[in-house]
């Protein structure tokens, strides 16, 4: 109900992308971590599928585009959120990444401004459980850029996210010469001033539907729409 409302409150002109039927089609295959609050990669490139879908696009193939990875045990936020729960400690999660066979070229921004060149998908297999999420785009950043090297790759787009944006990134960059990700409760700007400076074709707004309930998220997401 609160997406419908949500939904139904948007101007006419923004494609809407409802997931939520096909997450429920696949709700027995290992498309959400138990120990932590975020979708697994899986899960990420079902959304994707759909995302194409409403754009008119054909998405890449999850076997003949990708390498499936594994980088070992994870524990998450819900570990955490209940004092490592020993239970949740004896079936950790495996965080399960898929790299692109196409080659990118990725970098991001931290806070104190530093430019890091770092791989779309990183093996964190020594990380510590806790951080293994991370391997996706690099983790939260205020601004990345992603460059498809693919001949013929072409067009542009903004990924506005949280978290959990994050697992969709080497998907949405087989599909792009240029992915540049935003995430909003870190970056201070201007969208509008972005896209047109960047040449961007479309904005594609990521969010899990809790975000929805803090007003101080949706207060930096306001921030940045002018």
């Amino acid at each position: 109900k609160a997406i419908d409302y949500m939904y139904a409150s948007m101007n006419g002109s923004i494609r809407k992308v409802s997931i939520l039927p096909t997450m429920k089609s696949h709700a027995k295959e290992y498309i959400y971590f138990r120990t932590d609050h975020h979708w697994t990669a899986l899960g990420a490139y079902y959304a994707y599928v759909e995302l194409m879908k409403a754009k008119g696009v054909a998405p890449l193939d999850l076997k003949a585009d990708y390498t499936e990875k594994s980088y070992g045990d994870f524990l998450g936020s819900f570990y955490n959120d209940t004092n490592k729960n020993k239970k949740l400690e004896k079936k950790p999660d495996e965080l399960i990444a898929y790299v692109p066979n196409f080659k990118t070229e990725m970098y991001y921004y931290e806070a104190d401004g530093d430019k890091i060149v770092w791989p779309l998908v990183y093996d964190v297999s020594s990380y510590p459980g806790g951080y293994k999420y991370s391997a996706f785009a690099g983790g939260d950043n205020k601004y990345s850029r992603v460059q498809n090297m693919t001949e013929g790759a072409k067009g542009s787009c903004i990924v506005v996210k949280e978290s959990f944006g994050n697992a969709m990134i080497p998907f949405i960059a087989g599909n792009y010469k240029y992915v540049y990700v935003i995430d909003y409760r870190y970056w201070d700007g201007s969208l509008s001033k972005l896209a047109e400076s960047k040449g961007a074709t479309d904005i594609i707004f990521i969010n899990n539907v809790s975000a929805t309930r803090n007003e101080s998220l949706m207060n930096s997401l306001n921030k940045i729409s002018k």
